[in-house]
């Protein structure tokens, strides 16, 4: 079985990718990567094999940083194993990652033991997990003398051990694209594609074939017919042209899936540096659409986007019961609730406007052409609410769980699938992204909170949030999350130094951007440009402010911002 592209779920250990590895005489060297493909030319790991003398420990030293070199079938790192295991030896049923300034190594006899940090564990289908904080891995290896009298690796268990820095130097993160099961728009899966020869394009379109990360399995697709493959087993990019041949089994699909498979290679392809347009063959012959030309961008699919609309700019704010929009230093009223709100936040396509009372105890909905609030849905402690692109709302009930709200203003119970992070009750907020599939939610046992992903899945008589992953180990605590793009998520929130915080979290390799945040910041917003907003409370003030590269400009009065075009 061949490691498969690495899961853009790796979070947290490219974050902490402190050392290199593991102390040894058998030095890693580092090498300029040669391919076809431009945006995957850096560092590589290259190993040097066992030398003459090396004691046990030493050997497992050397056989641990030989693991970060992938080429020749992990050809150098077989090369510290015995004649006899080296064959049996399959590195690729799993990976753990390990924090290299913890590890320790003893020595006993024939028998050398490393244990050290764990922050996680890559499948054998390049799927990351990330470990709970504390989590240890520790691993034994069993040596002896070869005729030559040099120690060699007798027993290891299948798989590899690698540091965060290994992980670092070996993968790169790209967003990789799939549609949701009605094929009306894309959904953003996040990979790490191993540093190789192939190419990063060629590991990207074996991707999209393989198909979309487990957690999202049950709520996206592939648009690729089953079978397809590429047929000449690479993706050359000359002058900016990505070339992509796909066999026979291509040609099966009807017009609508041709389409739906096109605009995700091009979306997924077009993220790379090096490719400006996509030509798609079949064996050799042009793949024809009706009304696309035989070069694609990102314009022909645009209709597909899953990024927020750009035109979203207006800033609209709460002040007490009233919702006031400012554009260009103009203010207007456009709402007067019945009752002081805390929350408000627009629809897809701001048909319809979700509040919730200062006191969070109801949902109330307004339609955006008038001011005609009513109530939903009830509850204790009601979270900012969230909507999906077909116009159900959600949010939590701190203590009681979820809560979705159909469109004919029913109110149901959404069942959180949430393993060991904590249980259904203790969600505190929820939010959809863009695409409609993917939400993110933060849990709260009380002590500690943990934000996590997972995906929303319907049916007519249900609804789920199905495949929650923890996405970062270090915030102790959390006031309010939102998406910031399709492939990050900021948190308002402390860390262990109990310093209020704004973290802006990347999906596709897990590092997290932290900044100050203004005094009293309570709650979250994001423009369709990407720009953050923080509403905060300091003393009798509620104002509004705007990021700018780094620092915060104070825009207006009020709280709950939310953006409209």
């Amino acid at each position: 079985m061949r490691l498969k592209l690495i899961g853009g779920i790796l979070i947290g250990v490219l974050a902490l990718s402190g050392c290199t590895g593991i102390p040894t005489s058998s030095k890693v060297h580092y090498g300029d990567e040669i391919s076809e493909d431009t945006s995957t030319q850096f560092v590589r790991v290259i190993a040097r094999p066992p030398s003459l003398g090396m004691s046990p420990a030493e050997i497992v030293r050397g056989f641990l940083d030989a693991c970060a070199d992938p080429s020749e079938n992990y050809g150098i790192a077989r090369q510290y194993l015995a004649i006899e295991s080296a064959g049996d030896w399959n590195p690729l049923t799993g990976i753990e990652i390990y924090e290299a300034s913890t590890v320790e190594v003893a020595e006993s006899a024939a028998s050398v033991t490393v244990a050290a940090e764990k922050l996680g564990a890559i499948s054998d289908l390049g799927r990351f997990q990330i470990a709970d904080p504390g989590t240890q891995v520790s691993k034994s290896f069993e040596l002896q003398e070869d005729a030559a009298g040099q120690w060699r690796i007798s027993k290891a268990s299948d798989g590899i051990l690698l540091s965060s820095g290994d992980v670092d130097r070996s993968f790169r993160s790209f967003p990789i694209y799939f549609f949701n099961t009605d094929l009306t728009s894309l959904v953003t899966d996040n990979l790490l594609v191993p540093v190789s020869n192939s190419g990063a394009a060629t590991s990207l379109v074996r991707a999209l074939l393989d198909g979309p990360s487990p957690y999202l399995s049950p709520v996206a697709t592939s648009a690729f017919p089953v079978g397809t493959t590429l047929t000449y087993g690479s993706v050359p990019v000359t002058n900016g042209i990505a070339q992509v041949d796909f066999s026979n089994e291509i040609l099966g699909a009807d017009e609508l899936t041709r389409r739906a498979l096109s605009a995700q290679l091009v979306w997924t392809l077009s993220k790379l540096a090096n490719v400006s347009a996509v030509q798609i063959s079949v064996s050799g012959q042009p793949f024809v659409l009706s009304k696309i030309g035989p070069l694609q961008t990102v314009k022909d699919w645009q209709n597909f986007s899953p990024v927020p609309n750009a035109s979203e700019i207006t800033l609209n704010v709460i002040r007490n019961e009233k919702i006031v929009s400012f554009s260009n230093d103009v203010e207007n009223l456009r709402y007067v609730a019945p009752t002081p709100l805390a929350f408000a936040v627009p629809n897809i396509n701001n048909s319809q406007i979700a509040t919730v009372s200062a006191d969070r105890k109801s949902v109330l909905v307004t339609d955006s052409a008038k001011s005609n609030f009513r109530v939903v849905a009830q509850g204790d402690q009601i979270s900012k609410p969230t909507w999906d692109r077909d116009g159900r709302i959600y949010f939590s009930d701190f203590g009681q769980g979820v809560r979705e709200v159909l469109s004919d203003s029913s109110l149901r119970i959404v069942p959180v699938d949430a393993s060991a992070l904590g249980t259904s009750d203790q969600v505190k907020q929820v939010s959809i992204s863009s695409d409609g599939v993917r939400v993110a939610v933060v849990l709260s046992n009380g002590i500690q909170d943990v934000i996590a992903v997972g995906a929303i899945f319907r049916t007519d008589a249900e609804t789920r949030i199905i495949g929650l992953h923890r996405i970062e180990r270090s915030i102790t605590s959390v006031r309010e999350i939102v998406w910031s793009s399709p492939t990050s998520i900021a948190a308002l929130g402390t860390d262990e130094s109990n310093s209020d915080l704004l973290f802006d979290i990347s999906l596709l390799d897990g590092k997290s951007k932290m900044f100050s945040a203004p005094i009293g910041a309570q709650q979250l917003s994001v423009d369709g440009t990407g720009r953050l907003h923080v509403s905060a409370v300091d003393g009798a003030d509620q104002l509004v402010y705007q990021q700018n590269f780094g620092s915060w400009t104070q825009v207006t009065s009020g709280i709950g911002g939310f953006f409209t075009n």
